[in-house]
């Protein structure tokens, strides 16, 4: 369903073309609808390939050397240059907090629970993004005070292609496969995604590393595997 429709919208304006000369706004609108279109496939195939590539690995040798606070400043700049001064986003990262995993996978993972607070809350929505280190592990944490996610959804939000509100997804260009991204991109460094929600108050996404995970200057023990 998520490919058939924008194929259907694009069948149907060169359909359309075919038949009849479209020129003016009509062709300008036609040619809009069918980029942004084309647009939305291009994301949802990139999406379900990473999801493939990610399911299909092998288990990880984790012992590769992952400078989170170097990615969260890079995803920061993204992340306003996404919002366009449309949000209030804060990030507090340990600077020294790095960690033995798969770099593609934790990139896919902390990426998109960025993008997702940026991409479905409303202007004026307050984000904060933060990793530090915790008696349990390495914590990476998204909070937002927007609207929030009812108790019903919670469950189901890391299925493929579900959506709590499908509108507004398809406007921001969701694909509803990014959690589903991060569920697995994180079974693989043994941890699980946290949701919170307190509707009207604060939405929070988060999980922790193990502690084993952490780069303490020396390779991590029994960090499989």
């Amino acid at each position: 369903h998520e490919l058939r429709t924008p194929l259907t919208v694009l069948q149907g304006y060169l359909e359309m073309m075919s038949d009849a000369v479209l020129e003016g706004p009509s062709r300008d609108k036609a040619l809009h609808t069918m980029q942004e279109q084309t647009r939305r496939m291009d994301a949802l195939v990139k999406q379900l390939l990473t999801l493939s590539r990610i399911e299909a690995a092998p288990a990880l040798n984790l012992q590769e050397k992952v400078d989170v606070p170097l990615m969260l400043r890079l995803l920061q700049r993204e992340a306003e240059t996404l919002s366009q001064n449309r949000h209030d986003i804060h990030f507090s990262a340990d600077p020294q907090l790095r960690v033995f995993g798969n770099d593609e996978q934790l990139r896919s993972a902390i990426s998109n629970l960025v993008y997702n607070a940026v991409n479905h809350t409303p202007d004026g929505t307050r984000i904060t993004v933060s990793w530090k280190k915790t008696p349990h592990g390495a914590q990476f944490k998204v909070c937002d005070n927007g609207p929030g996610i009812a108790a019903e959804h919670i469950p189901r939000l890391t299925e493929r292609f579900y959506r709590v509100d499908k509108a507004r997804s398809r406007q921001t260009g969701g694909s509803g496969l990014g959690l589903a991204i991060v569920k697995h991109a994180l079974s693989h460094h043994h941890a699980r995604l946290e949701i919170t929600s307190q509707p009207g108050k604060e939405t929070c996404f988060s999980f922790s590393l193990p502690a084993r995970l952490i780069v303490n200057g020396e390779l991590a023990q029994n960090a499989v595997h």
